[in-house]
Protein backbone atom coordinates (compact mmCIF):
# COMPACT_ATOMS: atom_id res chain seq x y z
CA UNK A 1 0.00 0.00 0.00
CA UNK A 2 1.46 3.41 -0.88
CA UNK A 3 1.69 6.17 2.04
CA UNK A 4 2.08 9.89 1.65
CA UNK A 5 3.14 11.76 4.69
CA UNK A 6 1.70 15.13 5.46
CA UNK A 7 4.55 17.38 6.78
CA UNK A 8 3.54 20.07 9.41
CA UNK A 9 6.09 22.20 11.44
CA UNK A 10 3.62 21.26 14.74
CA UNK A 11 0.27 20.04 14.74
CA UNK A 12 -2.52 22.13 16.07
CA UNK A 13 -6.41 21.88 15.23
CA UNK A 14 -6.21 23.24 11.58
CA UNK A 15 -3.68 20.30 10.78
CA UNK A 16 -5.73 17.77 12.31
CA UNK A 17 -9.13 18.90 10.59
CA UNK A 18 -6.90 18.50 6.98
CA UNK A 19 -5.23 14.93 7.64
CA UNK A 20 -8.54 13.71 8.68
CA UNK A 21 -9.75 15.11 5.37
CA UNK A 22 -7.18 13.25 3.51
CA UNK A 23 -7.46 9.77 5.53
CA UNK A 24 -11.23 10.26 4.52
CA UNK A 25 -10.99 11.36 0.97
CA UNK A 26 -8.33 8.59 0.31
CA UNK A 27 -9.94 5.50 2.01
CA UNK A 28 -10.86 3.96 -0.96
CA UNK A 29 -7.65 4.64 -3.21
CA UNK A 30 -5.10 2.39 -1.45
CA UNK A 31 -2.98 5.47 0.12
CA UNK A 32 -2.16 5.25 3.63
CA UNK A 33 -1.81 8.72 5.37
CA UNK A 34 0.99 9.06 8.14
CA UNK A 35 1.85 12.50 9.83
CA UNK A 36 5.20 13.76 9.93
CA UNK A 37 5.09 16.34 13.37
CA UNK A 38 8.40 18.75 13.14
CA UNK A 39 8.26 19.68 17.24
CA UNK A 40 5.87 18.84 20.12
CA UNK A 41 6.26 22.65 21.14
CA UNK A 42 6.49 26.19 19.12
CA UNK A 43 7.13 29.93 19.91
CA UNK A 44 3.76 31.11 18.44
CA UNK A 45 1.01 29.01 19.69
CA UNK A 46 0.05 28.05 23.01
CA UNK A 47 -2.77 24.98 21.37
CA UNK A 48 -2.85 22.02 23.99
CA UNK A 49 -1.21 19.01 22.76
CA UNK A 50 -4.09 17.16 21.13
CA UNK A 51 -4.84 13.55 22.99
CA UNK A 52 -7.59 12.23 21.61
CA UNK A 53 -6.90 8.58 19.41
CA UNK A 54 -6.52 9.66 15.93
CA UNK A 55 -7.09 7.40 12.72
CA UNK A 56 -3.62 7.81 11.52
CA UNK A 57 -0.44 7.58 12.66
CA UNK A 58 1.52 10.55 13.75
CA UNK A 59 5.60 10.71 14.24
CA UNK A 60 6.90 13.47 15.84
CA UNK A 61 10.27 14.12 15.17
CA UNK A 62 11.51 15.95 18.12
CA UNK A 63 8.26 15.52 20.51
CA UNK A 64 10.16 18.05 23.68
CA UNK A 65 11.88 20.59 21.30
CA UNK A 66 10.21 23.80 20.37
CA UNK A 67 10.56 23.83 16.60
CA UNK A 68 12.24 27.56 15.95
CA UNK A 69 15.34 26.45 18.52
CA UNK A 70 15.74 23.07 16.65
CA UNK A 71 19.21 23.52 15.37
CA UNK A 72 19.75 22.94 11.19
CA UNK A 73 21.89 20.17 10.97
CA UNK A 74 19.66 18.19 13.65
CA UNK A 75 16.57 18.91 11.64
CA UNK A 76 18.90 17.59 8.32
CA UNK A 77 19.83 14.30 10.16
CA UNK A 78 16.77 13.78 12.21
CA UNK A 79 14.80 14.22 9.21
CA UNK A 80 16.89 11.82 7.05
CA UNK A 81 17.01 8.99 9.62
CA UNK A 82 12.87 9.10 10.15
CA UNK A 83 12.19 9.14 6.59
CA UNK A 84 14.18 6.46 6.01
CA UNK A 85 12.19 4.77 8.77
CA UNK A 86 9.20 5.44 6.89
CA UNK A 87 9.59 5.70 3.28
CA UNK A 88 6.68 7.79 2.21
CA UNK A 89 5.76 7.36 -1.52
CA UNK A 90 5.12 11.04 -1.54
CA UNK A 91 5.05 13.93 0.95
CA UNK A 92 2.90 16.47 1.30
CA UNK A 93 5.35 19.28 2.49
CA UNK A 94 4.41 22.66 4.27
CA UNK A 95 6.05 25.67 2.08
CA UNK A 96 9.70 25.41 0.89
CA UNK A 97 11.63 28.10 3.54
CA UNK A 98 12.18 26.34 6.52
CA UNK A 99 14.86 23.76 7.49
CA UNK A 100 12.38 20.83 7.58
CA UNK A 101 10.62 21.28 4.19
CA UNK A 102 13.89 21.29 2.45
CA UNK A 103 14.79 18.30 4.22
CA UNK A 104 11.80 16.54 3.18
CA UNK A 105 11.87 18.01 -0.18
CA UNK A 106 16.03 16.45 -0.41
CA UNK A 107 14.84 13.26 0.66
CA UNK A 108 12.19 13.19 -2.21
CA UNK A 109 14.26 14.01 -4.95
CA UNK A 110 17.02 11.41 -3.43
CA UNK A 111 14.52 8.58 -2.94
CA UNK A 112 12.33 9.08 -5.87
CA UNK A 113 9.27 10.41 -3.90
CA UNK A 114 6.84 12.50 -5.32
CA UNK A 115 7.14 16.30 -3.56
CA UNK A 116 3.76 18.47 -3.07
CA UNK A 117 4.17 21.79 -1.63
CA UNK A 118 1.39 22.65 0.73
CA UNK A 119 1.48 26.55 0.22
CA UNK A 120 -0.73 29.85 0.82
CA UNK A 121 2.26 32.59 -0.01
CA UNK A 122 1.12 35.25 -2.41
CA UNK A 123 3.66 37.45 -4.52
CA UNK A 124 2.36 40.59 -2.50
CA UNK A 125 3.50 39.03 0.63
CA UNK A 126 6.72 40.38 0.69
CA UNK A 127 8.64 42.94 -1.44
CA UNK A 128 10.45 40.51 -3.99
CA UNK A 129 14.32 40.71 -4.46
CA UNK A 130 15.31 39.17 -8.39
CA UNK A 131 17.99 37.71 -7.09
CA UNK A 132 16.32 35.55 -4.20
CA UNK A 133 13.56 34.70 -6.31
CA UNK A 134 15.98 33.26 -8.80
CA UNK A 135 16.97 30.84 -6.12
CA UNK A 136 13.44 30.50 -5.30
CA UNK A 137 12.32 29.16 -8.54
CA UNK A 138 15.72 26.87 -8.81
CA UNK A 139 14.26 25.03 -5.19
CA UNK A 140 10.22 25.30 -6.27
CA UNK A 141 11.19 23.58 -9.56
CA UNK A 142 12.19 20.72 -7.42
CA UNK A 143 8.25 19.79 -6.33
CA UNK A 144 6.21 17.53 -8.35
CA UNK A 145 2.98 19.65 -7.80
CA UNK A 146 1.30 22.15 -5.24
CA UNK A 147 -1.86 22.43 -2.66
CA UNK A 148 -2.88 25.70 -2.13
CA UNK A 149 -5.57 27.97 -1.00
CA UNK A 150 -6.12 30.76 -3.30
CA UNK A 151 -5.74 31.69 -6.80
CA UNK A 152 -2.98 34.38 -5.70
CA UNK A 153 -1.58 31.47 -4.02
CA UNK A 154 -1.41 29.71 -7.20
CA UNK A 155 -0.01 31.97 -9.57
CA UNK A 156 3.04 32.60 -7.17
CA UNK A 157 3.75 28.89 -7.94
CA UNK A 158 2.92 29.25 -11.80
CA UNK A 159 5.52 32.04 -11.48
CA UNK A 160 8.27 30.05 -9.83
CA UNK A 161 7.80 27.35 -12.11
CA UNK A 162 5.15 24.97 -11.03
CA UNK A 163 3.05 23.43 -13.87
CA UNK A 164 -0.49 25.16 -13.10
CA UNK A 165 -1.97 21.37 -14.36
CA UNK A 166 -0.22 19.97 -11.05
CA UNK A 167 -1.57 22.19 -8.93
CA UNK A 168 -4.67 21.92 -6.68
CA UNK A 169 -7.05 23.92 -4.46
CA UNK A 170 -7.92 22.70 -0.84
CA UNK A 171 -5.34 23.76 1.44
CA UNK A 172 -6.81 26.13 3.92
CA UNK A 173 -9.69 24.36 5.45
CA UNK A 174 -10.78 24.02 8.92
CA UNK A 175 -13.22 21.68 10.57
CA UNK A 176 -16.71 23.08 9.60
CA UNK A 177 -18.52 21.23 11.05
CA UNK A 178 -17.40 21.53 14.56
CA UNK A 179 -17.56 25.29 14.26
CA UNK A 180 -21.07 24.88 12.90
CA UNK A 181 -21.84 22.59 15.48
CA UNK A 182 -20.78 23.56 18.34
CA UNK A 183 -21.75 27.58 17.69
CA UNK A 184 -25.54 26.32 17.53
CA UNK A 185 -24.77 24.76 21.06
CA UNK A 186 -23.95 27.14 22.35
CA UNK A 187 -26.35 29.44 21.33
CA UNK A 188 -28.69 27.49 22.63
CA UNK A 189 -27.01 26.64 26.18
CA UNK A 190 -26.84 30.71 26.66
CA UNK A 191 -30.37 31.70 25.04
CA UNK A 192 -31.22 32.94 28.40
CA UNK A 193 -28.32 35.78 28.28
CA UNK A 194 -28.77 39.00 27.27
CA UNK A 195 -25.83 39.99 25.54
CA UNK A 196 -24.99 43.75 23.78
CA UNK A 197 -23.78 42.81 20.08
CA UNK A 198 -20.20 42.89 19.41
CA UNK A 199 -17.53 43.01 16.56
CA UNK A 200 -15.42 40.04 17.01
CA UNK A 201 -11.88 39.93 15.99
CA UNK A 202 -9.03 36.64 16.53
CA UNK A 203 -5.42 37.19 16.37
CA UNK A 204 -1.67 37.25 17.83
CA UNK A 205 -1.54 40.77 19.10
CA UNK A 206 1.24 41.75 16.49
CA UNK A 207 1.61 44.65 14.61
CA UNK A 208 1.03 43.17 11.31
CA UNK A 209 -2.70 42.53 12.05
CA UNK A 210 -3.29 45.79 12.59
CA UNK A 211 -5.40 45.97 15.66
CA UNK A 212 -4.50 48.96 16.69
CA UNK A 213 -6.21 50.59 14.10
CA UNK A 214 -9.16 48.68 14.31
CA UNK A 215 -9.22 49.89 17.70
CA UNK A 216 -8.98 53.46 16.33
CA UNK A 217 -11.88 52.75 13.92
CA UNK A 218 -13.92 51.37 16.84
CA UNK A 219 -13.72 54.77 18.67
CA UNK A 220 -14.36 56.80 15.61
CA UNK A 221 -17.54 55.28 15.01
CA UNK A 222 -18.70 54.85 18.73
CA UNK A 223 -17.61 58.98 19.39
CA UNK A 224 -20.78 60.21 17.53
CA UNK A 225 -23.46 59.07 20.33
CA UNK A 226 -26.60 59.10 17.41
CA UNK A 227 -24.09 56.23 15.86
CA UNK A 228 -25.42 52.96 15.63
CA UNK A 229 -22.13 51.57 16.38
CA UNK A 230 -22.65 53.27 19.90
CA UNK A 231 -24.85 50.13 20.28
CA UNK A 232 -22.01 47.36 19.57
CA UNK A 233 -19.04 46.12 21.46
CA UNK A 234 -15.76 45.27 20.33
CA UNK A 235 -14.23 41.75 21.28
CA UNK A 236 -10.40 41.32 20.67
CA UNK A 237 -9.53 37.44 20.98
CA UNK A 238 -5.89 36.86 21.61
CA UNK A 239 -2.55 37.85 23.35
CA UNK A 240 1.01 38.87 21.81
CA UNK A 241 3.41 41.37 22.80
CA UNK A 242 1.10 44.28 21.59
CA UNK A 243 -1.14 44.11 24.03
CA UNK A 244 -0.24 46.74 26.46
CA UNK A 245 0.10 49.39 23.92
CA UNK A 246 -3.52 48.62 22.72
CA UNK A 247 -4.86 48.69 26.41
CA UNK A 248 -3.64 52.19 26.56
CA UNK A 249 -4.84 52.95 23.36
CA UNK A 250 -7.84 52.29 24.61
CA UNK A 251 -7.66 54.49 27.59
CA UNK A 252 -6.54 57.22 25.38
CA UNK A 253 -9.60 56.82 23.33
CA UNK A 254 -11.98 56.97 26.76
CA UNK A 255 -12.97 52.89 25.50
CA UNK A 256 -14.38 51.17 28.70
CA UNK A 257 -12.58 47.90 28.82
CA UNK A 258 -13.11 44.37 30.29
CA UNK A 259 -10.62 41.28 30.66
CA UNK A 260 -13.21 38.64 30.69
CA UNK A 261 -15.32 37.58 27.56
CA UNK A 262 -19.21 39.14 27.34
CA UNK A 263 -21.13 36.80 28.98
CA UNK A 264 -19.12 36.97 31.82
CA UNK A 265 -20.45 40.78 32.95
CA UNK A 266 -22.95 40.88 35.37
CA UNK A 267 -24.62 43.16 33.46
CA UNK A 268 -25.03 44.82 30.02
CA UNK A 269 -23.44 48.14 29.43
CA UNK A 270 -25.52 50.07 27.78
CA UNK A 271 -23.60 53.54 28.60
CA UNK A 272 -20.47 53.04 26.91
CA UNK A 273 -19.06 51.01 24.21
CA UNK A 274 -16.65 48.15 25.71
CA UNK A 275 -13.47 46.73 24.63
CA UNK A 276 -13.27 42.76 25.78
CA UNK A 277 -9.96 41.40 25.59
CA UNK A 278 -10.46 38.04 26.92
CA UNK A 279 -7.01 36.59 25.89
CA UNK A 280 -6.21 33.75 23.92
CA UNK A 281 -8.52 30.88 24.03
CA UNK A 282 -7.91 26.93 22.93
CA UNK A 283 -10.22 25.36 20.45
CA UNK A 284 -12.77 24.48 22.78
CA UNK A 285 -13.82 27.65 23.60
CA UNK A 286 -13.67 29.14 20.14
CA UNK A 287 -17.07 28.70 19.22
CA UNK A 288 -18.94 30.21 22.27
CA UNK A 289 -17.06 33.73 20.78
CA UNK A 290 -18.64 33.10 17.40
CA UNK A 291 -21.71 32.11 18.47
CA UNK A 292 -22.81 35.05 20.78
CA UNK A 293 -20.72 37.58 17.56
CA UNK A 294 -22.91 40.25 15.72
CA UNK A 295 -20.09 40.63 12.91
CA UNK A 296 -16.16 39.28 12.55
CA UNK A 297 -13.84 41.93 11.62
CA UNK A 298 -9.94 40.96 10.42
CA UNK A 299 -7.89 44.14 9.66
CA UNK A 300 -4.67 42.58 9.13
CA UNK A 301 -2.11 44.88 6.89
CA UNK A 302 -1.04 41.52 4.68
CA UNK A 303 -2.80 37.66 5.29
CA UNK A 304 -1.55 34.89 2.79
CA UNK A 305 -4.66 33.23 4.47
CA UNK A 306 -6.60 33.84 7.58
CA UNK A 307 -8.10 30.98 8.92
CA UNK A 308 -10.20 32.60 11.72
CA UNK A 309 -12.31 33.62 8.30
CA UNK A 310 -12.75 30.19 7.76
CA UNK A 311 -13.94 29.51 11.15
CA UNK A 312 -16.26 33.13 11.45
CA UNK A 313 -18.19 31.72 8.20
CA UNK A 314 -18.78 28.41 9.65
CA UNK A 315 -20.36 29.64 12.62
CA UNK A 316 -22.49 31.73 10.16
CA UNK A 317 -21.28 35.23 10.28
CA UNK A 318 -20.88 38.70 8.62
CA UNK A 319 -17.22 39.12 7.71
CA UNK A 320 -15.40 42.49 7.46
CA UNK A 321 -11.57 42.03 6.38
CA UNK A 322 -9.09 43.72 4.89
CA UNK A 323 -8.87 43.55 1.45
CA UNK A 324 -5.19 42.10 1.56
CA UNK A 325 -6.09 38.97 2.73
CA UNK A 326 -6.10 35.83 0.71
CA UNK A 327 -9.45 34.26 2.32
CA UNK A 328 -11.29 37.32 1.88
CA UNK A 329 -9.85 36.94 -2.01
CA UNK A 330 -11.80 33.99 -2.35
CA UNK A 331 -14.47 34.25 0.51
CA UNK A 332 -15.66 37.38 0.90
CA UNK A 333 -18.34 38.97 -1.85
CA UNK A 334 -19.48 42.32 -0.93
CA UNK A 335 -23.00 42.96 -0.40
CA UNK A 336 -23.13 38.95 -0.14
CA UNK A 337 -21.58 37.93 3.08
CA UNK A 338 -19.95 41.33 4.10
CA UNK A 339 -17.47 43.70 3.04
CA UNK A 340 -13.46 44.69 2.19
CA UNK A 341 -11.94 47.65 3.57
CA UNK A 342 -8.27 48.94 2.75
CA UNK A 343 -6.87 48.39 6.01
CA UNK A 344 -4.29 51.20 5.82
CA UNK A 345 -7.59 53.91 6.52
CA UNK A 346 -9.13 53.97 9.72
CA UNK A 347 -12.33 55.78 7.65
CA UNK A 348 -12.85 53.05 5.94
CA UNK A 349 -12.50 50.67 8.39
CA UNK A 350 -15.09 52.60 10.70
CA UNK A 351 -17.60 52.77 7.56
CA UNK A 352 -17.84 49.15 7.36
CA UNK A 353 -18.52 48.67 10.99
CA UNK A 354 -21.37 50.92 10.73
CA UNK A 355 -22.61 49.54 7.40
CA UNK A 356 -23.14 46.28 9.46
CA UNK A 357 -24.33 48.59 12.47
CA UNK A 358 -27.15 49.73 10.65
CA UNK A 359 -28.75 46.62 9.58
CA UNK A 360 -31.37 44.96 11.19
CA UNK A 361 -30.62 41.55 12.64
CA UNK A 362 -32.83 39.76 9.79
CA UNK A 363 -30.37 41.39 7.47
CA UNK A 364 -27.08 39.94 9.75
CA UNK A 365 -28.61 36.24 9.93
CA UNK A 366 -28.92 36.48 6.02
CA UNK A 367 -25.37 37.72 5.85
CA UNK A 368 -24.32 34.95 7.90
CA UNK A 369 -26.37 31.89 6.46
CA UNK A 370 -24.34 33.39 2.87
CA UNK A 371 -21.16 33.29 4.56
CA UNK A 372 -21.70 29.46 5.64
CA UNK A 373 -22.88 28.49 2.15
CA UNK A 374 -20.05 30.34 0.66
CA UNK A 375 -17.87 28.36 2.68
CA UNK A 376 -19.09 25.02 2.11
CA UNK A 377 -19.03 26.02 -1.79
CA UNK A 378 -15.66 27.48 -1.75
CA UNK A 379 -13.74 25.57 1.34
CA UNK A 380 -15.34 22.36 2.48
CA UNK A 381 -13.45 20.45 5.08
CA UNK A 382 -12.99 17.70 2.23
CA UNK A 383 -11.37 19.90 -0.34
CA UNK A 384 -7.92 19.52 1.19
CA UNK A 385 -8.03 15.62 1.12
CA UNK A 386 -9.81 15.25 -2.32
CA UNK A 387 -7.03 17.97 -3.78
CA UNK A 388 -4.16 15.89 -2.32
CA UNK A 389 -5.95 12.59 -4.14
CA UNK A 390 -6.28 14.42 -7.99
CA UNK A 391 -2.12 15.07 -7.32
CA UNK A 392 -1.36 11.44 -5.42
CA UNK A 393 -3.26 10.24 -8.79
CA UNK A 394 -1.33 12.15 -11.03
CA UNK A 395 1.98 10.50 -9.37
Amino acid sequence: MPTVAIQFARLGPYHIARIDSAVEALAETGWNVITLETAGLDATYAWNKETEQQSWIRHTVFPSAEWESIPRRSVKSEFRKVLNELRPDAIAISGWGSPDARSCLSWCRKNGAQAIVMSETREVDDQRNMAKELVKKRLISEFDAGLVGAHSHRDYLVKLGVSSEAIQFGYNVVNNHYFATEADRFRKFDASLTLQPYFLASNRFVERKNLDRLISAFAEATSDTDSPVNGWDLCLLGDGPLMPYMQEQCERYGLKMEAVAPWDLRQVNETAATVFFPGFRQIGELPRFYAHAGCFVHPALSEPWGLVINEAMACRLPILSSSNVGAAEELVINDFNGWKFDPKASDSIADSLLKVATLSAEEISLLGQNSFAQLQKKCPTLAFGEGLKKLLRAS
